[in-house]
């Protein structure tokens, strides 16, 4: 299988799911956690389906093709896990790059003291619901681990981001699954989704930076 393949194979596994259930049998629970992990466990690997995996994954449970309490597990822990490790690359990296004159250049410190100060304002908010946001789920954590955010702190509203997201999206597609015609249009109803889920967390986002740019100019111009 070349590149072209692999990465034609990532791009149709969520809308063609079913069909790979009987190829992969018990092993596609294995091929889903790591999808899942890799997605935000590695900076790199954005490209993988990650929300509408979930949402397929959980229409498919609710037609008795898939379980849905292994498939919350599964990726409540992929989910959970992939983030905490992205965080310790974004600290390996952070250790690296202060005995390394070249990872400091590509880098500035002035981009570090904007991400020190983007997590210390948002932190909560970030954590928890950066992964509803396409880039910011893989940026976050590893920006959270190269600032030298406390892990302790991190890995509570990590938790609880991936318990969201979780039930987010898997029980979206576990409750509209029977819907013939979800089960009939999947490839747009998971676009839909997508953008659904997508402008509320952004607006949250953008909203709280103005307010922030609104106090800072206030106490500016005092």
């Amino acid at each position: 299988m070349g590149i072209s393949e692999i990465f034609e194979f990532f791009h149709k596994l969520d809308s063609e799911l079913y069909l790979y259930i009987n190829d992969f049998g018990i092993y596609i629970y294995l091929l889903l956690f790591l999808i899942v992990f890799g997605k935000t466990g590695f900076v790199i690997l954005t490209f993988l389906p990650g929300d509408s995996l979930v949402f397929a994954s959980g229409a498919i449970a609710a037609v008795g093709e898939l379980n849905v309490f292994i498939l919350f597990i599964l990726f409540f822990v992929a989910t959970s896990s992939a983030d905490s490790n992205n965080f310790l690359i974004g600290r390996t990296f952070a250790k690296i790059s202060s005995h390394n004159n070249h990872l400091t250049k590509i880098i500035p410190a002035s981009t570090i003291d904007k991400a020190k100060e983007f997590l210390l304002n948002y932190d909560k908010v970030a954590i928890t619901f950066s992964r509803f946001i396409p880039l910011m789920r893989t940026m976050t954590p590893f920006i959270a681990g190269f600032t030298g955010y406390s892990y302790s702190n991190f890995v509570r509203f990590n938790v609880l981001g991936a318990l969201l997201w979780t039930l987010v999206w898997l029980g979206t597609g576990f409750a509209l699954g029977n819907i013939p015609w979800v089960e009939e249009n999947l490839l747009f109803t998971l676009a839909l989704i997508t953008i659904m889920m997508f402008i509320p967390a952004a607006y949250g986002f953008v909203s709280r930076f103005h307010k922030k740019e609104s106090a800072v100019a206030s106490n500016s111009e005092v």
